[in-house]
């Protein structure tokens, strides 16, 4: 029989999967947990209790969804954004609601697929289906959502899309063929541009009529009747420009044939080395424009030596679904028909995408793969990133030199893949999702390679995202902790702290399921707000809550009275709940909030009441190597066991076979019953905890909203083959 004292003197790996109960061998293990609920570990090592959390109020529409986004201009100056269905609200840091609403174009069915970026007072949104929108805040209780005012688009030779049909008279590759439109559609100018009808080119050889044209079919249609198609190229007729400058004044644009469509107002036209911006459509030979770059002559620009040009960004193409801010450039990337395209905007000029030759002009690139990847995500981490759904690019101009128009380097530096979920920086790392909705991954530059990688961060703690994340968060302090809402509504969470090689998952749960979470920087930290789902006297509601330190209960309020009272109102939110309460600093009998408020049997001072949450964490089997081999199989016995604790009161421990003890926190003395039990520090011991065969695992328990902070686990142990 043999006897041994056994420390576990951290828990930094958090909760260990299922698949690693047989993996004694590794060091990990050793600083693991079975269970980690409603706490977490932290970088010191122990494993403490969550905050709690207070009410701040009820989402718009408790029958829908909403996210939460900061909006952060400094420090002092940050905000949450509750962007709901066609909605968006502002609250404040302290939990208070400004009162600010605004229209917003994005309903509740994109608010898992739009992404923002920040600068300054300014924040960008981008979504495929909506063009990019702009956040602003003027004052505290001013704030404007509008469509960004670009001042020139990214813009190419589209051509013009029909959506009435035109028919052939023979759909085979050949010459001579009748082209005929159920509207009008065609001027004399289109002679020699292209008609694109899925895998059908035709070029116009002769003009008849607005409706018909002769063409020549150059590869064959689907079908004579086609009920989509598209004009490509520009008009083919000569050009003629009534002045070459200045920048900014109104001139005239006069076609030999007629090629101007009243359409055509917005677009952009390419001639003699200038750039024009039609503004007026006076007939189809004459246009008027305003002169964006100064042309060099007003030299007739015969066909093909100009072009008519639009933006890239519209409804039929769609628009970006993802954009950063990166080396003083707005980037955005992941239209529905150019999903692999990457545009950057005029260096220091977010809303000037110009294109250009020159080292500060606007430009546009496409990241190329075997396969058709859209990109999901821009991001920064060293260099600028795209993330695809079927892997991970790094873009950079080369060797220390930023990007330009005429050096960019695109390199593909791994192919896992991600999803939708907006992907988080911590350090020099990029935490992202894979696309499975599984795995997280942290992809960070490898001095040893000279390459990207993208080691998989929950591999030992896979069974905690089995359900899939939906969104993240990152407080960076007090706690470096990154908070993952499952599709489950469970909150998942994992330590980090590379410097010191932790990585420790947990499980936060609550009487309801979390949606949606956001962090803002407060003084002394980073305050993590969230959306939460909950069934109230029966109805489905959504809170919107923020984390507090000291809190040790959910959705609840925390009150005062300087005279003290038994009567506490505030509470309807949480109308018919049974409730936790700590009344100064003593935990109550459970309440039932009726009307709002509940009652107590004494006065208090000051109050914490909410939903309760069990904190619990339940150790491993220790290995241990003894003369006969492992310790794993035998019977075992913990005869003692020692807790470290800091600042903590009460607890339970369940040893095997369900024996549970609590344990004392209170000291015996003159004036202590009417005090609150202090917060200890220290040992505590108990014995006779139970012979299990093959196991030795407790579980620490605190169901009582009171602080808990367990620093180390002492077993002294018995094994008996």
């Amino acid at each position: 029989m043999a006897r041994f004292s056994l420390i576990q003197t951290n828990f930094t790996a958090g909760e260990l999967s299922p698949r690693m109960y047989g993996r004694v061998d590794i060091a990990r293990y050793q600083n693991g947990a079975m269970i980690m609920e409603n706490c977490w570990p932290v970088v010191h090592g122990g494993a403490m209790r969550r905050y709690g959390s207070l009410h701040s109020g009820a989402a718009k529409y408790p029958d829908r969804q909403s996210v939460l986004i900061p909006y952060v201009f400094n420090t002092q100056q940050a905000y949450i954004c509750e962007f709901g269905d066609l909605y968006v609200r502002i609250w404040f840091p302290d939990g208070t609601y400004s009162g600010v609403e605004l229209a917003s174009p994005y309903s509740v069915a994109m608010l898992t697929q739009f992404e923002y970026v920040q600068g300054a007072d300014t924040m960008f949104i981008f979504h495929n289906g909506v063009p990019i929108n702009r956040l602003r805040r003027i004052t505290n209780t001013q704030w404007s959502l509008a469509v960004a005012p670009f001042v020139t688009k990214p813009f190419d030779e589209r051509g013009i899309d029909f959506t009435t049909s035109m028919t052939l008279s023979d759909a085979t590759v050949g010459t001579g063929r009748t082209l005929t439109s159920s509207a009008p559609a065609f001027l004399a100018g289109d002679v020699g541009r292209e008609v694109w009808a899925g895998p059908g080119v035709a070029k116009v050889t002769a003009f008849t009529s607005p409706t018909v044209v002769t063409v020549e079919i150059l590869n064959a249609f689907p079908g004579v009747a086609n009920p989509t198609w598209s004009l490509k190229g520009s008009p083919q007729t000569p050009n003629t420009l009534s002045a070459s400058s200045p920048v900014g004044s109104t001139i005239t644009m006069t076609l030999t044939d007629d090629g101007w469509r009243s359409g055509d107002v917005g677009k952009l036209v390419k001639i003699n080395s200038g750039l024009m911006e039609i503004t007026i459509f006076t007939n189809a030979k004459v246009v008027s424009a305003k002169i964006i770059v100064a042309a060099t002559s007003v030299t007739a620009a015969p066909a093909n030596s100009w072009s008519l040009e639009s933006s890239v960004w519209n409804d039929t193409d769609g628009y970006p679904g993802t954009g950063t801010l990166f080396e003083q450039r707005l980037h955005a990337a992941g239209s529905p028909n150019f999903p692999q395209t990457v545009w950057s905007s005029k260096t220091g000029e977010s809303l000037n995408f110009e294109l250009g030759t020159k080292d500060d002009d606007a430009t546009s690139f496409t990241v190329s793969s075997d396969q058709i990847n859209p990109i999901l995500h821009l991001a920064q981490v060293k260099t600028l990133v795209a993330l695809t759904y079927g892997g991970e690019f790094t873009i950079t101009g080369g060797i220390e030199k930023p990007i330009t128009p005429t050096n960019i380097q695109v390199k593909n530096q791994s192919v896992y893949g991600c999803n939708r979920v907006r992907p988080v920086r911590i350090g020099n790392e990029l935490y992202f999702v894979q696309r499975a909705g599984r795995k997280l991954r942290a992809m960070a530059y490898k001095y040893d390679s000279d390459a990207y990688g993208s080691p998989d961060m929950s591999v030992l703690s896979e069974h905690i995202t089995e359900s899939g994340i939906v969104s993240m968060a990152y407080q960076q302090e007090p706690e470096s902790i990154l908070f993952m809402p499952r599709t489950d509504g469970v909150l998942a969470t994992m330590t980090v702290d590379r410097d010191q090689d932790v990585i420790g998952w947990a499980r936060q749960t609550t009487d309801g399921a979390y949606e949606s979470v956001a962090t803002i920087p407060v003084e002394g930290g980073d305050q993590i707000w969230a959306v939460v789902r909950r069934v109230i006297n029966g109805q489905t509601v959504r809170h919107i809550e923020r984390f507090v330190e000291g809190c040790q209960v959910d959705d609840g309020i925390a009150a005062s009275s300087v005279g003290g009272q038994t009567i506490w109102t505030g509470l309807g939110h949480l109308e018919g709940k049974t409730v936790d309460v700590v009344a100064d600093g003593v935990p109550m009998q459970q309440q039932v909030v009726t009307g709002g408020q509940i009652t107590l049997p004494r006065k208090a001072k000051s109050v914490q009441i909410g939903l309760a949450f069990v904190t619990r964490v339940k150790t491993l089997t220790p290995e241990v190597q003894g003369s006969t081999g492992t310790a794993q199989g035998n019977s075992m016995r913990i005869g003692e066991i020692t807790l470290r604790f800091l600042n903590t009161t009460g607890c339970k421990i369940k040893g095997s076979g369900g024996y549970q003890q609590t344990i004392s926190f209170r000291n015996l003395g003159e004036d202590v019953l009417d005090q609150p039990p202090p917060n200890y520090s220290g040992v505590k011991r108990l014995e006779n905890l139970g012979w299990e065969r093959g196991e030795a695992s407790l579980e620490i328990i605190q169901d009582q909203p009171l602080p808990f902070h367990l620093l180390s686990v002492i077993k002294k142990m018995t094994i008996n083959d």
